[in-house]
């Protein structure tokens, strides 16, 4: 498979080339933000879990994929039906997977580090004795419904390693990882977890190899985030470059490059007749409320595609932090918050420049339409030109 670097000549021309209208539609409508998924276990699915450090975040992900979801229900799905669980996963964040999906991911991060992994190997330290406590907090949690990190910090477990109970991974972070636990909700303040077999008793366990689960994570993102390069790839992944790159030689049948601008991109090679397809007028495609660390924004390195370098900095903050924006013909328009107040919502949306006709009306509704998601009535929408 050819390489996927940038090029500063352009690519050989018997490629297919794709301009940037039909490369931001076909990212669009795979997302799910064209046609809704069935439901947000499927869109769960499909985009490889949705990013939750920020759990009402992930929440309006799904719902900005699927049709009449609430924010009580998402949390009906996750803590009382479980069909969606809140797992470390990709780039040792947090993200809400379909709880079917749990062998897969824990088969394809087999392969990784942990956060706690990762220091102890920096410092040289014998992985025995965090190997027994893993094993001591295991069987804590068959024992019990859940634990929380304060139930660590009694004296009975002397843990004096505060990393251990870090809120970044620790201890908690190993045992998802070895797919032992899962999030449980909160209690008493802080975050709980459960054993996997209390939480999700009836779950088949029969994880396949980490080589087919890492295939099958490939072709997932091909579908849901393509086109794409290598390094888009790894950089969504979190892997070293060798690896990926074996993964996607393997995938070399089902994958195809196209010519975009000065790169070579992957896509599903099923895929190409839609890509290459005309996409609608810009008044056709969808406008979109998308929240803070929504998928469409994670999954490419580059993001000029989707946000004007002039705004980077307005979307990507410092300290990891990314902003909902305001999506129009594909692309960022500007930024918005909410904030929930005695009275109902309240939405503030600070586009980049004068917005078109046709976005400015559908801005109401849509702001409606975040208010329902959360059950509260929407008592203010501004719209304030940024600084």
């Amino acid at each position: 498979m050819a390489s996927t670097r940038r090029r500063a000549a352009s690519p050989p021309a018997q490629l297919p080339s794709i301009s940037p209208a039909q490369l931001r539609y076909h990212r669009l409508v795979q997302n799910g933000l064209l046609q809704p998924f069935a439901g947000p276990e499927e869109a769960a699915s499909a985009l490889v879990g949705v990013q939750a450090q920020i759990l009402p975040a992930a929440a309006l992900a799904l719902w900005n994929r699927t049709t009449g979801l609430s924010a009580a229900q998402v949390d009906d799905l996750l803590y009382s039906q479980r069909a969606l669980v809140k797992l470390w996963g990709q780039r040792n964040t947090l993200h809400l997977y379909a709880a079917r999906d749990w062998p897969l991911l824990h088969a394809a991060r087999s392969l990784d580090r942990t956060w706690w992994e990762e220091k102890a190997a920096r410092a040289g330290e014998s992985p025995e004795v965090r190997r027994a406590l893993v094993e001591r907090v295991a069987a804590a949690l068959r024992e019990r419904a859940s634990l929380g990190r304060s139930d660590l910090r009694a004296p009975e477990w002397g843990i004096e390693d505060a990393d251990l109970l870090s809120p970044w991974g620790g201890i908690f972070a190993d045992l998802v990882h070895l797919g032992i636990a899962c999030h449980a909700g909160r209690g008493d303040g802080e975050g709980r977890f459960a054993h996997r077999e209390r939480w999700l008793p009836d779950l088949v366990w029969e994880p396949p190899s980490a080589h087919d689960a890492n295939l099958t994570v490939a072709r997932r993102f091909f579908a849901a985030y393509g086109p794409a390069t290598l390094q888009d790839y790894i950089y969504w992944r979190g892997i070293r470059q060798a690896t990926a790159r074996a993964w996607l030689h393997e995938l070399e049948q089902e994958l195809v490059e196209v010519a975009y601008q000065e790169q070579r991109l992957l896509l599903l090679r099923a895929h190409l007749p839609r890509l290459l397809a005309s996409p609608p007028e810009a008044e056709a495609w969808p406008v979109r409320l998308l929240y803070r660390f929504d998928p469409y924004l994670l999954a490419h390195r580059d993001k000029a595609w989707v946000v004007a370098p002039e705004h980077y900095t307005q979307v990507w903050r410092p300290a990891g932090h990314i902003e909902g924006i305001l999506l129009a013909h594909g692309c960022g328009a500007g930024i918005w918050r909410y904030e929930r107040q005695s009275r109902g919502l309240v939405i503030q949306v600070r586009p980049f420049a004068p917005l078109p006709a046709y976005v400015a009306q559908q801005l109401p509704h849509l702001a409606a339409g975040v208010a329902t998601f959360f059950g509260q009535p929407l008592v203010d929408l501004t719209v304030t030109a940024l600084d």
